[in-house]
């Protein structure tokens, strides 16, 4: 797939005539090239000092966040920086009803604030639409729990965005971009998301919309372990292994590809508890292949929680490792 570099598209917010983008000829997502914070500052400084005043009504906050953008990029970016700094997730809204039109529950959403992942993706929609931007809402399966790991994650249990930006449709999921924010910073993991990440926790009804040449199928999906961003934003393979379930002899054996020098922590616990502790593993590598040895002490189902982080110098002096991914040990 073709890469962009999209730093331009500061600039391109506050200034006409941008050409961030390339249009494809191609439906499905181009990959992009990872963009910091600090290169949407603009964008989400304007986003969240947003007067109460403009958010009245999806009209006139639509055309208030989008008005200095000069791109559809800027203007995807500026809805998404508002809903995540001023709508929060609570399950306590729905009621599994049915709404009579979906600009009438994003209106509501827009003037409760609370919603859940149905009111996200509509409130995202109806604030693009406003502004011209082609975007549209993708039902779906989304794995949530490590006790998931290698299972059928059930009925169609969630619902995200794919918007369409000068030729090329791309993934966002502002829920999930919402509740896993650390300190309060929005998860922009789930801002434009690579498809072959996404579907690591994302499946569609639809398999249009993994915008994957070689579309995962739902029987596929339901084996996948549970992943975490981490894994990714680490440098982890993409293209990562699919069996959520191993079988334990002597040991369990996790094989990982990564360019990068990584380390890694390893605990375990009864499958579908909050408990877990620490197990012993042996790591091997051989280039950018990684293989976890993982001794568990104890016998029956449970869950094995990979950590990993980046290798430090000798100097470090706290190790902080990130949750990468879960698997079913039987």
């Amino acid at each position: 797939m073709r890469k962009y570099t999209l730093p331009a598209i500061v600039a391109a917010f506050l200034m006409a005539g941008s050409t961030a983008l390339t249009p494809s000829l191609l439906k499905h997502s181009a990959s992009l090239t990872a963009v910091a914070p600090q290169e949407y500052e603009v964008i989400d400084t304007y986003a969240r000092r947003t007067p109460d005043a403009y958010a009245k009504s999806l009209k006139s906050l639509s055309e208030y966040l989008t008005a200095p953008a000069r791109s559809d990029l800027a203007k995807a970016r500026s809805v998404y920086a508002w809903i995540v700094t001023h709508v929060r997730y609570d399950s306590g809204v729905y009621t599994g009803g049915s709404y009579s039109s979906e600009s009438q529950y994003a209106s509501r959403i827009l003037q409760s604030r609370r919603a859940v992942c149905s009111g996200f993706a509509l409130l995202y929609k109806h604030l693009l639409s406003q502004a011209g931007v082609e975007v549209t809402t993708v039902k779906g399966f989304a794995r949530y729990t490590d006790a998931q790991a290698g299972f059928s994650t059930g009925g169609i249990d969630h619902e995200w965005n794919a918007v369409k930006l000068d030729g090329d449709w791309y993934l966002v999921d502002v829920t999930w971009a919402s509740t896993t924010a650390q300190k309060g910073v929005p998860n922009d993991f789930y801002f434009l998301t690579d498809p072959q990440a996404f579907v690591s926790q994302h499946l569609p009804t639809d398999s249009r919309w993994q915008l994957l040449s070689r579309p995962v199928s739902k029987s596929d999906f339901d084996r996948f372990p549970k992943y975490y961003d981490a894994y990714f934003n680490l440098g982890f393979d993409p293209y990562f292994p699919k069996q959520g379930v191993l079988r334990a002899y002597d040991g369990v054996t996790v094989n990982l590809t990564n360019e990068g020098n990584v380390e890694f922590w390893c605990a375990a616990g009864p499958r579908g508890s909050a408990t877990h502790t620490q197990v012993p593993h042996v790591v091997t590598r051989n280039g950018d292949s990684y293989q976890l040895r993982v001794k568990l002490p104890a016998r029956g189902t449970q869950t094995l929680y990979v950590f990993a982080k980046e290798k430090a110098g000798k100097t470090e002096r706290y190790k902080q490792y990130a949750a990468i991914a879960s698997f079913t040990v039987m």
